[in-house]
């Protein structure tokens, strides 16, 4: 999905503003020899514990409610030796499911691998699907109008790095939620241990 171009350029204007985010990986985008954009990204992470927490996305991006307890563990355990020489920072307690499937024995599955947190989110920008498609993607404009009409304390926003009008949204949606009085978090700031 998206455009691996633009992750470099969310993660650098993240920095330079002093947008706190966490960032769930798949280990496949750690791995994947067409790209060095999700190496650098985690490089980033590392320069920058104080702004990016990580999180586990699995490595093959799978729906976790059809797999076997023991294929969730090989999933996320992939997942960390992608990422571990990139990376000191240990994506648990933190896991995002591929498409928002979960369940108990999702939860439970991953849970015994350390994954205590299944994080989902209350605001979905669908950044991921292009302008040009059926049904079409979200510009920039509504991106921005969904997140801040939207967004309040506590508010889990969903976005993705390869997302198609996800740069140009950023820093509008960063001055909206400023000006509201709200500040982007990490997962660490909200659920702490």
């Amino acid at each position: 999905g998206g455009r691996v171009g633009d992750a470099l350029a969310i993660v650098d204007w993240l920095i330079a503003h002093d947008v706190r985010a966490t960032v769930f990986m798949t280990g496949a985008m750690a791995d994947n020899r067409n790209t060095d954009a999700g190496r650098i990204v985690l490089a980033r992470i590392e320069a920058h514990p104080e702004l990016f927490t990580l999180g586990n996305h699995s490595y093959t991006h799978p729906d976790f409610r059809k797999l076997t307890a023991a294929q969730m563990r090989t999933e996320l355990e992939r997942t960390e030796a992608a990422i571990a020489p990139y990376c000191t920072q240990d994506p648990r307690p933190f896991f995002r499911p591929p498409y928002g499937g979960w369940n108990q024995a999702v939860l439970d599955g991953v849970g015994a691998v350390g994954y205590r947190y299944t994080v989902m989110w209350d605001i979905d920008t669908i950044d991921w699907r292009p302008i040009v498609n059926d049904p079409p993607g979200p510009t920039a404009d509504e991106i921005v109008a969904k997140v801040l009409s939207k967004a309040q304390g506590g508010s889990i926003v969903l976005m993705h790095l390869g997302g198609y009008e996800t740069y140009k949204a950023l820093p509008r949606i960063v001055d909206g939620l400023r000006d509201a009085g709200l500040e982007p978090v990490r997962l660490d700031d909200m659920f702490p241990g």
